[in-house]
């Protein structure tokens, strides 16, 4: 399980997020706009809908947790990988990455998910610029392996290489703007993708009878999600969503989801903020002791 955090609620933020959480990882996820977040599960669900519709989803759920955040800091304070998809302006962007790679750790590799704007300019009051570059993912995120990378010119070939390892075991590639274009698929290009992994997933079905979680093979070893074991598991059980440094030890009121520890849950009760669950209202607190 690797721990990511998206910035920006839209419709690729939505994507990114689910593709990483349906492939077992931890995702946090923040948006300035609360609306934003409260449609963000239903957002979820009907990506899940349409992906069993057209036959291109073999796990009935997202193997990895899904948190919705209202406080930037939190969301990206344990983060390994940290995934940009906010509009497209530039003084919007310099200002998020300003604030979150002072507010991340210096070694989480940041992307931004820019469709034509200059990654020198966006990370010009950055700190740790080596670590930054731009990631975009192809639309639609889940059945489209291609992912298009823009080095700055401080970007590391160490962070390239994190970021080609984690996205290789998802399924993804990588693969550098040519010329000043991004890439953009046709109608055409994406069905005939859609289709190329209704034809995996089919084969995989006969020759396995039984489907399993699955990940187009595109010419490396990393098609096979992180197993969904006891030992991951309670990891995720133990350890509070917000912080990561305290044991779980509390149930939110009224939804009764047990994911943070008892400091964490007062703070959002004082500031009157969501279960990042189910986003709904925090009314009481109830302390859960550990045998």
């Amino acid at each position: 399980m690797v721990r990511i955090a998206v910035i920006g609620c839209g419709l690729m933020g939505t994507k990114i997020a689910g593709d990483m959480a349906y492939h077992g990882h931890r995702v946090k996820i923040y948006d300035h706009n609360p609306a934003a977040l409260d449609v963000f599960y239903h957002n979820l669900a009907d990506d899940k809908e349409e992906l069993k519709n057209e036959g291109l989803m073999t796990h009935p759920n997202f193997l990895g947790q899904v948190l919705c955040m209202s406080r930037l800091e939190e969301t990206v304070i344990d983060a390994e990988f940290i995934f940009e998809a906010v509009i497209d302006d530039l003084q919007i962007k310099q200002d998020l990455f300003e604030s979150v790679s002072h507010l991340c750790s210096p070694t989480a590799v940041i992307g931004s998910n820019t469709l034509y704007l200059d990654m020198n300019k966006i990370i010009e009051k950055a700190a740790y610029k080596e670590r930054i570059l731009g990631l975009r993912f192809l639309h639609p995120v889940y059945t489209i392996p291609e992912v298009e990378i823009t080095a700055t010119k401080f970007t590391t070939s160490q962070n390239v290489e994190k970021v080609r390892h984690l996205l290789e075991r998802i399924g993804k590639t990588l693969f550098f703007r040519s010329g000043q274009e991004p890439l953009i698929l046709s109608e055409e290009q994406i069905e005939s993708r859609k289709q190329a992994r209704r034809e995996q997933l089919r084969r995989q079905r006969g020759l396995m009878g039984i489907p399993e979680v699955y990940i187009p093979q595109l010419g490396h070893n990393g098609n096979l999600s992180p197993p969904q074991d006891d030992d991951l598991a309670s990891v995720n059980d133990r350890d509070c969503a917000i912080c990561m440094d305290r044991q779980r030890d509390c149930l939110l009121c009224p939804c009764h989801h047990m994911i943070t520890c008892m400091e964490c849950a007062k703070s959002l009760l004082n500031r009157k903020d969501f279960c990042p669950i189910c986003r709904k209202d925090i009314t009481e607190i109830i302390r859960v002791f550990h045998s």
